[in-house]
């Protein structure tokens, strides 16, 4: 339960602390104390986002412990997240999270658009574990709840103006009408806008890779009229990204032979380009027996990416491979839409039963256009504009859920808790090939269709007993479940699928503790997950029957035990120390597939589990200097992840991620009234050069490195 306070208070003289602030979760679908949820929660604030630098949730990596939040290697704006040593970084549209991600309580079915920029956040709620019961689909290792800013009672404007090394600049503006019409209606606009040059330089052309430009709006109203609140959110975020930030991954894999890893001595670039857009009502309908809540959104968005993957030019070392010369250019178009309903009751006027029952749907298409420019002699260049597009693939979704947990009082202290869900998943799917163009060979076009039905109960059963108003402690049994799919990049019938379910039991006992009048705040919890059919990527011969093909398929079974302790210490009124470390001992129980297409089914138990680290430690100290109407904050903070394999396919050491320790600190001066500032930041102050992520593509292994150290200064205005 890592609580971490307000880092940046507003200025107040020190008799004014009454221990730690209170936090509000909607870990269980309703508002609750994070210290009376009986399950390993974290949550941070968005104050931690703003004023440490930090532009998305992977500038949120190490923060909590068992959980990685990163980007994709060369695919910007996309999330690589694992959750106690499940991780997930495909970005077919075709294959399903592992952990879920939700805005507001809407879910995000894909990758792509999670690497976005995050602006005028409340809170970060991440769930360990799978929350099968209340939060469905893909929510097999976890969940990740992202909770935006409500509308303001009172009118007024913020600004945020920040600029740093690299080229960094970021504009942040936020207007409140506060309470208009009688005060039923309150609106809050927040426009934003960063661009950075990027660190990362191509030696061969001078060009910088990891340009980026993002431009963000949300519009929010909040409406209440008698028994009624409703919320409604329109919201659009662009980015654009030039130049695709990858090591030297032929001659120098580890890009370190040159003495500098952010020079990438091959000629690679490429772009990305990335917009979503959205509608989400929320509302909340009081009656005498309880309350409705309607939970609706549509969504649409555009993914663009096209890099070169082979990176070579010129007289350079052979690739490894089938095809040691091949130069290889391709992209991928992403049309993604989604809607989803939830409509749910809660009751909680009985003083032994509170419980919360609903229904779900889910609709979603997408539709994913392949590029590929191999030459010559099949292209006259290497552009986008003169790629081929070899592959259309489409697929529809439909999933339908009900769901029900309930929390049973039998006396002061010991609470029974019981729930369940049931769901469907429907999925209808055609992947067109058509193959290159002349004077490559040539075969007739390939239209693979595949329709599969899954039907899958999760459930939950647990207690709580509450030692006393500031001791508690649970133990839990949680299923969760991410139905099986399809695959998009398959070129032949056999390598579309399906392939099957993949399900997991969760055992979990744990305590929460509030001590010394509320000035420490603490958490600890062990589990033992069981995971069942886990999916991941093996390879196979495609229709060309030269080369191979990354599908999915079920891999096998894998144990997951672990411990998490989070405490939150406010020591004098102006010093507050946060620290957090996780456990994890992660092994594949079977583990029996023909891995690399070379037809022999081997024993592969002995790799490690993918995105795993036995270790993660975070600790953060914040100290507060009051000076008559100002205030000065300090703050410094250490993230540790031992090493981890980042591939999973593979126990070569180019594919592990060496222990980590990055040091992030702050300076920030608060004044007046309403809470003006100015405040310097830095990210990796040590200037430690340290691989962030390794994949194995299908030629050679791709690595990016964490960015060099980032000062930069911020000014928060509040008219």
């Amino acid at each position: 339960m890592l609580v971490l306070p307000m880092l940046y208070p507003l200025p107040t003289s020190a008799d004014e602390h009454e221990g730690l602030e209170e936090v509000i979760v909607t870990a269980q679908k309703i508002e609750q104390n994070l210290e009376d949820v009986p399950s390993s929660v974290s949550v941070l604030p968005g104050s931690l986002i703003e004023e440490s630098g930090a532009d998305n949730i992977s500038d949120l990596n190490g923060t909590v412990p068992n959980v990685i939040l990163q980007d994709m290697v060369f695919i910007t704006n996309t999330a690589n997240m694992a959750i106690r040593g499940i991780g997930f970084f495909d970005t077919d549209p075709f294959a399903d999270q592992k952990t879920q991600v939700l805005v507001d309580g809407i879910p995000h079915a894909r990758v792509t658009g999670l690497g976005h920029d995050q602006i005028d956040v409340e809170r970060v709620e991440i769930l360990r574990g799978p929350q099968g019961t209340l939060f469905g689909r893909n929510s097999l290792a976890g969940t990740v709840n992202i909770i935006t800013r409500a509308a303001d009672q009172d009118p007024g404007i913020a600004v945020r103006a920040a600029v740093g090394e690299y080229g960094l600049s970021k504009f942040v503006v936020s207007a409140e009408s506060g309470e208009v019409i009688n005060d039923s209606l309150r609106t809050r606009l927040t426009v934003s806008k960063r661009n950075y040059d990027g660190h990362i330089t191509n030696a061969f052309n001078g060009n910088r890779l990891g340009v980026q430009d993002s431009n963000m709006l949300r519009l929010k109203l909040d409406h209440s009229i008698s028994n009624v609140a409703t919320t409604l959110t329109y919201y659009r975020v662009d980015e654009e990204s030039d130049g695709i930030a990858t090591s030297n991954v032929i001659q120098d894999p580890y890009g370190t032979a040159d003495g500098d890893v952010h020079l990438v001595n091959m000629d690679t670039d490429g772009f990305n380009n990335s917009n979503e857009s959205g509608f989400t009502l929320l509302s909340d309908i009081e009656f005498e027996s309880g309350t409705v809540y309607i939970a609706a959104n549509s969504h649409d968005s555009d993914f663009l990416l096209y890099t070169d993957l082979d990176g070579r030019a010129g007289a350079q070392p052979p690739a490894r491979g089938p095809n040691p010369r091949l130069n290889v250019n391709i992209g991928f178009d992403i049309d993604h839409g989604q809607d989803s309903v939830e409509i749910r009751f809660h009751d909680a006027h009985s003083s032994r039963w509170d419980y919360v029952l609903g229904v779900f749907t889910f609709r979603e298409s997408a539709r994913r256009f392949f590029y590929q420019n191999i030459g010559p002699p099949f292209s006259a260049t290497f552009a986008f504009e003169d790629a081929a597009r070899t592959t259309i693939a489409e697929q529809r979704t439909n999933s339908i859920a009900a769901f029900a947990q309930t929390d049973f009082r039998l006396n002061d202290r010991f609470v029974l808790i019981a729930g369940g869900r049931i769901t469907q998943d429907e999925k209808d799917v055609t992947v067109s090939n058509f193959g290159l163009p002349a004077p490559a060979p040539q075969r007739p076009p390939i239209v693979l269709n595949a329709k599969t039905t899954w039907d899958q109960p999760t459930w939950r059963l647990g207690t709580k007993y509450e030692y006393s108003d500031s001791l508690m402690g649970y133990a839990t049994i949680s299923t969760g479940y991410k139905s099986g799919g399809f695959t998009s990049r398959a070129t032949v019938p056999e390598n579309v699928g399906p392939y099957d379910a993949e399900y997991v039991t969760n055992y979990e006992s744990g305590v929460k503790a509030n001590l010394f009048s509320n000035h420490l705040r603490l958490s600890a919890a062990v589990f033992y997950a069981d995971y069942e059919d886990l999916v991941g990527f093996v390879r196979r011969t495609n229709a060309t029957g030269r080369g191979n093909e990354p599908i999915n398929e079920n891999l096998g079974d894998v144990d997951i035990k672990g411990l998490e302790f989070e405490s939150d210490w406010l020591l004098r009124p102006n010093l507050n120390v946060d620290f957090a470390v996780g456990l994890l001992d992660a092994k594949w129980r079977n583990f029996a597939v023909d891995l690399n297409n070379d037809g022999i089914v081997t024993d592969n138990s002995d790799l490690d589990v993918l995105m795993a680290p036995s270790l993660t430690a975070y600790g953060a100290i914040n100290y507060t200097s009051y000076l008559r109407e100002s205030a000065l904050d300090f703050r410094i903070e250490a993230r540790y992840q031992s090493r981890y394999n980042s591939f999973g396919e593979s126990n070569d050491e180019i594919f592990y991620r060496p222990g980590t320790t990055m040091v992030n600190g702050s300076i920030k001066l608060t004044w007046g009234a309403r809470g003006n500032g100015v405040s310097l930041f830095g990210r990796n102050l040590t200037d430690k050069d340290a691989p962030k992520l390794t994949i194995g593509a299908s030629i050679f292994p791709v690595a990016v490195y964490e960015p060099p150290r980032v000062l930069g200064v911020e000014l928060r205005l509040n008219i």
